[in-house]
């Protein structure tokens, strides 16, 4: 059993550390891919600064009764 945990997750972090360098590969084909991210992540941020989009959904007290 946990030598099935030890593969996992080497197998997780081995797919965490391989995205930045199949987004750099890619980006070599389309440099437009180098600014998706910082712009989507900019658009978020501004959004929710300025309640566009709110962080947490209020709680409806009528549900839980």
């Amino acid at each position: 059993m946990l030598a099935r945990v030890r593969e996992d997750r080497l197998l997780r972090w081995s797919a965490y550390a391989a995205v930045p360098f199949v987004w750099l590969a890619l980006a070599l084909l389309n440099p437009f891919l180098l600014f998706i991210p910082p712009l989507i992540t900019l658009a978020l941020w501004k959004a929710m600064q300025y309640e566009i989009v709110a962080r947490v959904d209020p709680v409806d007290e009528a549900d839980f009764f």
